[in-house]
């Protein structure tokens, strides 16, 4: 079956498309899996295993032009696709779908795009009756019936890592030839109420490299977050190379397959880091860590739980911030030290 899948608009929540990919083969052997992406995200699907092509598309602020539209629709009925599966929660991902001509077009349940989705999947969620289910679970369900539960266990996200490219990106941070990487991602996504404070990073910091001199300390963030890590740097006292907003997507996700270990906010690196298997300690506040956690086994969340937590707000609304403050360094400290002895690692 040929197969389009419309990618969802998060980095975080293209990741877990990987294990509807898995499910779709498992299904129908031989399937033909295409996925239709912006060109920011278009990394992630390249790096799943189970994906034959990628078309990528312009990133755009808000909906796509007419002309644009055309050309994209024009390259869709090419392919001639004989089912899309639209994880984009907009109107205009359904009429590209529909105007591609594509007979079978499953989706998440919305009103707005009744008649244009005719498989729709999960309309509790649209409707709020029962729990709400992780993303993962819900994209893997487009590859079943709606009407029964998923009939096997969801695998875990995963990339394959492209080590000619990983080195590369290496290289030209100043990384190639230096010691094992501990990736600290303090970068927010533009939610405040998601940071760390910088002393806490920065103690993390001195014990890291207390523990373990020949660890090397990287911040990793967008270039709003490079004031913040020069802070958390000034702050520990030691060397830490911040290299907030000079990597892309494609950069990140390789500092991510090659580092010894990870720390890092609820966010994207979060779930990237994941999907390559690496220790990671993921630090979690005003999110909530049941619904969509970093799924590897090789990941330990640290949330204290307060009792106004979750929230899932930008910022805090009583203004303190203790879900993530009250977190100590030392806490997340003994996580990832029990992370890298579980896999038995040493790092000299």
């Amino acid at each position: 079956m040929r197969t389009l899948i419309i990618a969802p608009d998060t980095a975080s929540d293209a990741v877990m498309t990987q294990p509807l990919t898995v499910m779709l083969r498992r299904v129908v052997a031989g399937a033909q899996i295409t996925v239709l992406a912006f060109s920011d995200h278009a990394p992630i699907f390249r790096a799943m295993n189970d994906v034959d092509q990628v078309i990528a598309l312009p990133r755009q602020t808000g909906r796509l032009p007419l002309l644009e539209m055309t050309r994209i629709v024009r390259v869709l009925r090419r392919h001639r696709f004989e089912q899309a599966l639209v994880l984009h929660d907009s109107l205009q991902a359904a009429i590209l779908a529909w105007s591609a001509r594509i007979p079978i077009r499953r989706g998440l349940g919305s009103r707005s795009r009744l008649g244009l989705i005719n498989r729709p999947h999960d309309k509790g969620q649209l409707l709020k009756v029962g729990p709400r289910r992780p993303v993962a679970e819900r994209f893997a369900h487009l590859a079943f019936d709606p009407s029964k539960p998923l009939p096997i266990r969801l695998p875990n996200p995963s990339l394959a890592r492209r080590n000619d490219l990983d080195r590369s990106v290496m290289a030209r941070l100043g990384l190639a030839d230096a010691k094992p990487i501990l990736a600290l991602c303090v970068g927010i996504e533009g939610k405040p109420s998601r940071r760390w404070p910088a002393r806490r990073w920065a103690a993390l910091v001195t014990l890291v490299t207390n523990a373990w001199p020949d660890l090397e300390p990287i911040l990793l963030g967008n270039a709003a977050d490079r004031p913040f890590a020069t802070e958390v740097a000034a702050l520990s006292g030691r060397r830490c190379l911040n290299v907030c907003g000079r990597h892309s997507l494609t950069e990140l996700m390789a500092v991510l397959a090659q580092a010894e270990a990870i720390v890092t906010h609820d966010g994207e690196p979060m779930h990237l880091a994941a999907a390559y298997g690496r220790p990671m300690v993921a630090i979690f506040g005003p999110t909530d860590p049941r619904l969509n956690p970093p799924r590897s086994p090789l990941a330990k969340v640290e949330w204290l739980h307060h009792a106004c937590s979750p929230c899932d707000q930008a910022q805090c609304r009583f203004g303190h911030g203790d879900c993530m403050s009250e977190l100590s360094s030392e806490r997340v400290f003994d996580s990832l030290r029990r992370q890298l002895q579980s896999i038995s690692r040493d790092i000299r």
